[in-house]
């Protein structure tokens, strides 16, 4: 072949793959994405503070999973809460008892964080009305945490999980803290107070077995660093 037909060959590949990668990125980081991935906003927890000795927990454990939990979804139907119930579930039938330890943990972010919250936060900042949530047992707007209740039956024999189903299993709750800013500061508008102040109160009205965490996509690594499978929902 000559030369410069060697030389043209190569100059179309190399630009073809230039333009790929524009494409790539252009696709997968849009504006907001690439906003969101330069965010400095400043973390509330000081360097090095942030309790991890969940991923301890993990260490011991046979059977690990993560269950990614972005959006809150309906609690008269809690998609994360049963298939995390499922998997244990599934661990159990799988294994002779005391030859396995399994873990499930959730990582709950973005529109989610709610779902980490006592029933005393839900009613102290009205977070029914906040995220549009009916509480299946009233069919009214939510005062209290209804994916820390049980739904009623959605037919006979079938048994929805609530949160302290997992719990008393060992699961482990992850709860975005950048997540929780953007909450703070919504809630602290409404109500004309700092949002550094709302944020520590939600913070402290957190259910039992949950653990703040920078940020959900750090949480989500971490647990699969720590040898978790990843189960996104």
């Amino acid at each position: 072949m000559p030369a410069d037909n060697i030389s043209s060959r190569r100059e179309l590949v190399i630009n073809a793959g230039r333009i790929a990668s524009a494409l790539s990125l252009t696709t997968l980081l849009t504006p907001t994405a690439a906003f969101a991935a330069v965010d400095v906003s400043p973390l509330t927890t000081p360097p090095g503070d942030w309790d991890l000795s969940w991923v301890t927990t993990l260490a011991t454990a046979t059977d690990r999973a993560v269950f990614d939990w972005p959006s809150l979804g309906d609690p008269a139907d809690p998609q994360v809460v049963y298939f995390a119930e499922r998997y244990l579930n599934n661990c159990q039938a799988a294994y002779a008892p005391g030859k396995y330890d399994a873990r499930a943990v959730l990582n709950i972010r973005t529109q989610a964080i709610a779902a980490a919250l006592t029933d005393a936060t839900w009613e102290r900042f009205a977070l029914g009305k906040e995220y549009n949530v009916k509480d299946p047992a009233t069919q009214k707007e939510a005062v209290r945490n209804p994916f820390w209740h049980r739904a009623p039956d959605p037919a006979p024999g079938i048994v929805l999980p609530a949160l302290p189903d997992l719990l008393s299993r060992g699961a482990i709750i992850l709860v975005c803290d950048f997540a929780l800013g953007h909450l703070s500061e919504r809630l602290a508008k409404k109500t004309n107070r700092e949002a550094a102040q709302v944020h520590e109160e939600l913070r402290n009205g957190f259910v039992p077995g949950a653990f703040a965490v920078p940020s959900g996509i750090f949480g989500l690594a971490k647990a699969q660093n720590a040898g978790c499978a990843y189960v996104r929902m």
